[in-house]
């Protein structure tokens, strides 16, 4: 093969890659730049080559953090350097690094070589992780309330407890053990295929069964403020959706709700029917969000 041949080879294969590869005289001029660099930073190659990298690998890491002039004082190649790159649109981009000395025959420097991988995606999905652990928190809070609360109860009053009193408690105890349950499962799931969208498992829901439910699971903690939680609704027809994200939603906004009410107030849920469409309004006497929120 010659060496014409040979080259374009070469960069053939680079423009190719999925990560940015610059190289750089000693003195850290650019010396190629491949597409995929182009694409990270917003210079073409034409531009960047035979510019100091300063001028266009612009970072958060200040001069004396930079993994170039650190080889260059040590020796050492460097990789899995992660940091932001700041490309030529001021646009903030998780990136990884890897440097490494380039050399002659001879063993005397002759350059640098620098290669960019894009992790936006996977910062992206740990965001996701995060704010899904964040929220299976939350989600596990209200049963695990209603358990305590309602065990706290029973142990306290057992024995002066009418038996439909101690039934509806041990019910809920029941479900809240099982939504906890559900939440540890989803979790489990989550945790096999953490980079799936969230598949919806539509099904036939009895939405005032599903509310009233709810608010027996959430009475404890309403009983310690004096709150009060009511349902309204006339005959509602069965929805199709999906019965864990909507018990997720209402667990959530009913807790909010008695977290943030004033002492001895009232939290009503109206549930109505029009036209094939199901209207539910939730009302109480908390402070509600500030405008500039």
């Amino acid at each position: 093969m010659s060496n014409h041949v040979s080259s374009r080879f070469c960069h053939l294969i680079l423009d190719n890659i999925p990560v940015a590869v610059v190289t750089m005289d000693a003195d850290f001029n650019i010396t190629s730049f491949n597409n995929p660099a182009e694409d990270l930073t917003g210079y073409p190659a034409s531009k960047a080559i035979g510019k100091p990298c300063s001028e266009v690998l612009h970072s958060k890491r200040g001069d004396s953090e930079n993994p170039l002039t650190i080889l260059k004082e040590i020796g050492v190649p460097t990789s899995g350097i992660e940091t932001e790159l700041i490309n030529r649109y001021d646009e903030h981009i998780p990136v990884r690094l890897s440097v490494a000395s380039i050399e002659n025959d001879d063993g005397v420097l002759i350059g640098f070589l620098e290669i960019i991988e894009d992790i936006s995606r996977e910062k992206s999905l740990e965001r996701e992780q995060n704010n899904f652990q964040y929220m299976l928190a939350h989600d596990m809070k209200s049963p695990l309330v209603a358990i305590l609360g309602l065990t706290k109860r029973i142990q306290e009053h057992h024995e002066d407890m009418p038996a439909d009193k101690l039934d509806t408690y041990c019910k809920t105890i029941k479900n809240s053990g099982e939504q906890l349950e559900s939440l540890v499962l989803e979790f489990l799931e989550f945790s096999r295929q953490v980079t799936d969208k969230v598949k919806l498992n539509l099904e036939e829901v009895d939405l005032p069964e599903l509310l009233n439910q709810l608010i027996l699971s959430c009475q404890p903690q309403a009983l310690e403020k004096g709150t009060t939680i009511r349902l309204e609704y006339d005959a509602v027809s069965p929805l199709i959706a999906d019965s864990r994200q909507l018990q997720r939603v209402f667990e959530n906004l009913f807790s909010n709700a008695i977290k943030f009410i004033h002492q001895n107030g009232e939290i009503v849920t109206t549930i109505k029917e029009n036209d094939r469409q199901v209207v539910i309004q939730v009302k109480d006497n908390g402070p509600g969000i500030v405008d500039d929120d």
